[in-house]
């Protein structure tokens, strides 16, 4: 099925353009008449620098002071010994907008003006007729050749007249022309994240072509006249993997004398291209993995939009090939989030993981690669400094954010440190992608040795509660909430149900990883001993789930952070099958949450984090709600999901975050499919408003390829396709969507032979085998 967002005027700013990425480069175009804006972004354009020095000295001590005090219930000395162990900021930086592409136009009255963004071919085009004339435009980013393409077409021979040129964001631009190319320079600077002296240089070069007419190339442009059409290409390049302190801080020299000029100059050639050509070879790159799956809800066309919008965001974000992973803003940046405290990094309490959840499950698992690779070139080494120098142990962590040099020292405020496990939550992807490939080689080369060491950090970071006799832990944050003890809040304290659900995770997993690959080291026996001896979740006497290990009071109890439910999802520590009570623990902190409803802090991730929510708790009409709100709420007319200002995350207007728009696909796939706990789950919260639709090529856990079928409210058919011989066990569950009582469960298990679809259809509420 063909999706595309169409609409029929020029962009007035960002959160109305089409968004244009290869993993790389990214880009938003406004479809102007007169004045075409194009914003760039570029993944590896950062301020800021490496810096080694990110954990004070003496912060371990420090660790076990405050660890003692807040045992004691000492929170305000706890807080006091604090300042001797936040993490130092120093050049911390963050991913600055590039500038913009500018190409001024004819003037002249138009009709008939339409836009629209082609989401399976990654192509934005534009139409409309002028002075009589018809005019298309088109826009794309290619990965396969790493550059932006864009052409203007009109029907009358010399019509079109055109300036392109580049407008940085600062100073520390430059622009030239030499030897047919437009060329321009800029260095990512900035003083409110970093000290405005460090981070990467950028060189853009911008190549045209034009049928008819003449071309001229200056300093203030690339000059056009009288021509039918014109195209041109873009490339940028930095040398963010060879920068370091001294080179980031050198002055911006010129084309003769800057050696990084002269290293890419050849490398970024775009002249003689041919476009009809590069635009074939970029849609066949961009639908083969677009078209993967196919989603059709015939009574909710927007919603199957901003499914598969969700696919297409991720996968022009994070390619195999992508120098760093999504941050905060995937690939693009909206210019407020790099200008606002909580910055466009990657934030490690939810937002870089919740981009990445959909990998697996929506058929990109490519895309995490580079979240991979990040990961162990930056995070893990940096991780074991800070593992060492801020908690006084071996192995890694990292705590509450993270950037492109791989910071993972403890924030630099005490409100929202410690946070040992960020980086650890980040790893789940290891295993996500294992699980929904099957990549033996990938578990024992790569997941493996991650978890591993994070489990020689944790088992170590662990401690017996005197009390209960149980294994806890801290002290840490529950991101980024507070609780109150005699009206002062405080923001760390033991036994953070957030904090053991990961740990409780990652020990989980890494004794599953260690009995599939028959394992048995000393730190395996370790993980044995202390897992079962986790402090439980608990309920308190109003029936919600306890978010610390104590009784006092949240200071926001309807914050837009839910981090002690993490159980329900992503992880499946509390179900409706196995852990009833806590299920119904889980309802009701929602439902405290939500009242009074018009004081919850609604954001498009935490609102995405309720609908994910709520399709584990199988409730789909709540999670049609939430679908609801989303849409009518937080999306700009773009279909961006957007982070408003709100009063725990102040900003000075909303916020994009690629989070929120991936929260939301997820949302819908867990909805339609769900496959934790070895068992695949058919249409677990199908709400009424989809009596009918089918969704083709999705991904369960277990490698195994899944399209559904339902007419109303019953499934038609399911077919399953497996890399490898195996088992599966599938529950289904009929009239789920109809019926108010709770429905019977059928619960099946069958064969699959490597390559073979095994096709099923509903009959009576049984899954009969069809051929």
């Amino acid at each position: 099925m063909e999706y595309k967002i169409k609409l029929e005027k020029p962009a007035r700013d960002f959160n109305e353009g089409f968004l244009l990425g290869n993993g790389h480069t990214g880009a938003v175009v406004y479809g102007g008449i007169q004045k075409e804006v194009i914003e760039l972004s570029e993944i590896t354009f950062y301020s800021g620098e490496v810096s080694q020095e990110n954990n004070q000295k003496n912060a371990s001590e420090a660790f076990k002071t405050m660890r003692k005090l807040v045992s004691e219930g000492e929170y305000e000395a706890s807080m006091e010994a604090a300042r001797g162990f936040m993490g130092i900021r120093r050049n911390y930086g963050t991913n600055l907008p590039v500038g913009k592409l500018i190409i001024e136009l004819p003037d002249g009255e138009v009709t008939g003006y339409n836009r629209e963004l082609n989401l399976m071919a990654g192509i934005a085009a534009i139409s409309y007729t002028q002075k009589g004339v018809d005019i298309t435009r088109e826009t794309f980013v290619s990965n396969p050749s790493k550059k932006l393409f864009y052409k203007i077409q009109s029907k009358e021979t010399g019509f079109l007249c055109a300036r392109i040129f580049f407008e940085g964001m600062n100073d520390n631009v430059w622009v030239d022309c030499q030897e047919g190319e437009y060329t321009f320079m800029a260095r990512a600077r900035e003083s409110l994240h970093s000290d405005g002296t460090c981070g990467v240089s950028l060189l853009g070069r911008v190549s045209a072509g034009i049928t008819g007419g003449t071309i001229e190339y200056t300093k203030n442009g690339i000059l056009i006249e009288g021509a039918e059409s014109i195209s041109f290409t873009l490339a940028l390049s930095t040398d963010f993997e060879t920068s370091s302190d001294n080179q980031n801080k050198i002055p911006l020299y010129s084309p003769s004398t800057n050696e990084f000029l002269q290293e890419q100059n050849l490398l970024m050639r775009g002249r003689g291209f041919d476009f009809d050509m590069e635009k074939e070879k970029h849609s066949k790159d961009f639908s083969a993995f677009m078209r993967r799956v196919d989603i059709d809800l015939p009574e909710d066309f927007v919603t199957g939009l901003m499914f598969q919008y969700g696919r297409y965001l991720l996968l022009s974000s994070s390619r195999e090939d992508s120098p760093l992973p999504a941050h905060l803003q995937g690939i693009w940046n909206d210019n407020v989030a790099c200008n606002i405290g909580w910055t466009c990094d990657m934030h490690l309490d939810i937002n870089t993981q919740m981009n990445y959840w959909i990998a697996g499950p929506a058929n990109l698992s490519e895309c995490d690669a580079p979240l991979f690779h990040w990961m162990e070139k930056k995070v893990i080494p940096s991780g074991r400094i800070t593992a060492k120098e801020s908690y006084g142990l071996q192995g890694w962590s990292a705590d509450l954010v993270s950037n492109a040099w791989g910071f993972t020292a403890p924030y630099w405020s005490r409100n929202i440190s410690p946070c040992p496990t960020g980086g650890i939550w980040a790893a789940d992807a290891y295993l996500d992608y294992y699980e929904y490939t099957g990549e033996v080689e990938f578990l024992i080369n790569r997941a493996y040795p991650v978890f591993e060491e994070a489990a020689e950090f944790f088992t170590k970071y662990v401690f017996k509660d005197k009390e209960s006799n149980y294994y806890t832990a801290g002290p840490s944050i529950s991101p980024e909430n507070s609780f109150e003890v005699q009206g002062t809040s405080f923001y760390f304290s033991n036994g953070c149900t957030y904090e053991l659900t990961v740990i409780r995770q990652l020990f989980t997993n890494f004794l599953n990883m260690a009995g599939e690959l028959k394992k048995d080291t000393p730190l395996v026996q370790k993980v044995k001993e202390i897992l079962p001896k986790l402090l439980p979740f608990r309920i308190l006497k109003d029936n919600t789930l306890a978010e610390w290990n104590h009784d006092y009071p949240a200071k926001d109890s309807q914050h837009r952070h839910t981090s002690h439910l993490l159980g329900l999802y992503p992880y499946s520590q509390i179900t409706v099958e196995e852990t009833p009570e806590l299920a119904q623990a889980v309802k009701n902190t929602l439902t405290n949450k939500l009242f009074p409803y018009e004081n919850w802090e609604d954001t498009g991730w935490a609102r995405s984090m309720l609908l994910l929510y709520a399709s584990r708790l199988q409730e789909g009409e709540e999670a049609y709600f939430h679908i609801k709100e989303i849409q009518e709420k937080l999306t700009h007319p773009n279909y961006l999901v957007m982070h408003p200002p709100t009063r725990g995350a102040g900003s000075f207007k909303e916020v994009y975050e690629l989070d929120g728009n991936t929260g939301f696909t997820m949302g819908v796939l867990e909805m339609l499919l769900q496959s934790h706990d070895g068992k695949i789950r058919l249409l677990p919260a199908l709400p009424r408003a989809w009596s009918k639709g089918s969704i083709q090529g999705i991904v369960a856990r277990g490698a195994v390829t899944v399209s559904i079928t339902w007419e109303n409210y019953r499934m038609k058919e399911a077919a399953f396709l497996s890399k490898y011989d195996k088992e599966i066990r599938i529950e289904y569950s009929m009239g789920k969507a109809i019926k108010r009582e709770k429905p019977a469960r059928t619960e099946q298990r069958y064969s699959l032979k490597a390559g073979i679809w095994l096709r099923l259809r509903e009959q009576e509420g049984v899954l009969q085998q069809s051929v």
